[in-house]
């Protein structure tokens, strides 16, 4: 009989699957893991990161029809990782502009 690598356990705060998160692309991936390492690695409390996740949704569910564009949950993990790196010093406002090309 093989053996089968055990799942790594999640961040203690991801509830929404406690299986594994699903991801539609590589880049949802990535985000997903550089937040939770920059966190564990103690370049921002958690609780930073989800409170910019919730800011970043509130202000969707806030705009118009004509600017909220289809719902795309980590488009707003993406969002809000963005603004915890420049909150955290970890990123220049000016040099996160820059690479967004504002």
């Amino acid at each position: 009989m093989e053996a089968t690598a055990p799942t790594p356990p999640l961040h203690d705060t991801c509830v929404t699957d406690m299986n594994a998160p699903t991801f539609d692309a590589d880049w949802q991936r990535r985000a997903f893991g550089v937040a939770v390492a920059l966190s564990e690695f103690g370049h921002y409390p958690w609780d930073a990161f989800q409170q910019r996740l919730i800011d970043a949704i509130g202000a969707w569910e806030t705009a118009s029809a004509t600017e909220q564009g289809s719902w795309q949950y980590y488009e707003h993990w993406l969002a809000a990782l963005e603004r915890v790196l420049v909150d955290h010093d970890l990123v220049a406002e000016d040099e996160m502009r820059a690479l967004l090309g504002a």
